[in-house]
């Protein structure tokens, strides 16, 4: 795959001193026996669109890098739709499960292709060791498979679009940044000031196109609760690409 670099290095509004933390900020979801959630991430820039959850409108006008949910649906098979000023973009079925909860992201998908693609990511509502967060991290943007740097090191290596890769770290503020794999430079997003929130989900997705300077992230944080565990007892690899050094991070992490 060829790697596209941007026209000039992304500078985004993000780095000029604002702190990513608490944006997209949700509650724990609360279960009935036969209900699943639903939330709904707008990954397009530069459009406000409309959602359909089921054929019913749930939601008017989001705008790029907005969470917006939850939405409450009965286990199955269910229908997400997607609309711009009254014209159907596009629709995404798929299967549910009771007590589950789901983000579904609309985006570009790789290769600099401008047709929206929808991604599906089930959340994992557990507990969080206490004192710690989840992070995860999405690529959502139309860049080739890239590397994920959190504090100048390569965390999560070679993720491609539409994967995702969680890790739990101790609470506190991380400079995030993607760059193509295995390569320092073009800097596709950030560095950008991360806090996680502890006893969270901490999810954040690279969105846009470097090409036309839309490069974005939208932040997803899912209160959990905590557990009484002080260290993780694992660390989970996510959807694709490669943990790169993960374990060993983590143990300078929580130092």
């Amino acid at each position: 795959m060829t790697v596209r670099a941007p026209r000039r290095l992304l500078v985004l509004v993000l780095m000029l001193g604002t702190t990513l933390g608490l944006a997209g900020l949700t509650a724990a979801p609360s279960f009935a026996a036969n209900e699943a959630t639903l939330y709904v991430v707008q990954g397009l820039p530069g459009r406000s669109v409309d959602v359909k959850v089921d054929g019913k409108q749930v939601a008017s006008g989001v705008k790029t890098a907005a969470v917006v949910g939850p939405f409450k649906v009965k286990p199955g098979s269910r229908e997400v739709t997607f609309s711009d000023a009254g014209t159907e973009l596009l629709s995404r079925k798929f299967d549910v499960k009771a007590r589950s909860s789901w983000d579904v992201v609309v985006h570009l998908p790789g290769g600099g292709s401008t047709e929206p693609t929808v991604t599906v990511f089930r959340n994992d509502t557990s507990s969080v060791p206490r004192g710690k967060a989840e992070l995860v991290v999405a690529h959502t943007a139309t860049v080739p498979a890239a590397d994920v740097r959190v504090n100048g090191k390569v965390l999560f290596s070679n993720i491609a679009n539409g994967e995702a890769l969680n890790l739990t770290v101790p609470v506190a503020t991380y400079k995030v940044a993607i760059t193509p794999t295995g390569k320092t430079s073009p800097v596709y997003l950030g560095p950008v000031s991360l806090t996680v929130k502890g006893g969270a989900v901490n999810r954040v997705y690279a969105l846009g196109d470097p090409d036309n300077n839309t490069m974005n992230v939208a932040v997803h944080v899912l209160a959990t609760g905590s557990s009484g565990s002080e260290r993780p007892k694992k660390v989970d690899t996510g959807s694709g690409g490669e943990a790169a050094g993960a374990v060993r991070f983590l143990a300078k992490l929580t130092r």
